[in-house]
């Protein structure tokens, strides 16, 4: 039955199309990027866990368990919160960003792009119907990008994320490739298994 992945193989995948996944076991636990002041609500004020250092990954929106009971079994829901947090998640962002420059540093034209990160992203070739779409999709992003107020909000864009933005790839470009990637790494090809 189709079944949407779960929260650790939709970040991973996610890092991983971009570049960004770490293929080591063990090491520090992992703090993910929290809104500013969270934390501090929600700790107690005397615990070792009041002060919170920023980290990268977690998916608790997708269901995934918290650390402080076990979970033998996991549920799975399907909320409009999930869509916000794939489409506005930094850290699923700055991984779109990342595919969007590996995908830019790429031999060929658009459509070449665009078929190879659909391979990389959904493991099967992308149809003609898929392509026409994507590329039409991508005019339309560098359209939105291309204009003057939309070269700052690109640059707003990109900023999301502690990686580091390439400086040889224009802002508009990048920006008009990360939409891209984002839509691609949330959608259903991407995060429900069939």
């Amino acid at each position: 039955p189709r079944q949407r992945l779960s929260a650790e193989q939709i970040r991973d995948q996610a890092l991983y199309v971009g570049g960004l996944l770490r293929e080591r076991l063990g090491g520090p636990s992992v703090k993910p990027y929290q809104p500013d002041g969270l934390w501090q609500e929600t700790s107690m004020p005397t615990s070792n866990t009041k002060a919170y250092d920023q980290g990268t990954g977690s998916m608790l929106a997708f269901d995934a368990p918290t650390r402080e009971f076990c979970a033998v079994r996991r549920f799975v829901t399907n909320t409009p919160l999930q869509a916000l947090v794939l489409w506005n998640d930094p850290q699923l962002v700055e991984a779109a960003r990342a595919s969007a420059e590996r995908t830019l540093r790429e031999p060929g034209d658009d459509r070449a792009r665009i078929a190879r990160l659909w391979m990389r992203v959904t493991g099967r070739i992308v149809t003609d119907r898929e392509l026409t779409d994507i590329s039409e999709a991508l005019t339309a992003e560098r359209l939105r990008w291309g204009s003057e107020a939309g070269q700052t909000d690109a640059r707003t864009l990109l900023a999301v994320g502690d990686s580091p933005v390439p400086a040889d790839i224009a802002p508009a470009e990048l920006a008009s490739w990360t939409m891209i990637c984002n839509a691609l790494l949330s959608s259903d090809p991407v995060i429900v298994k069939d």
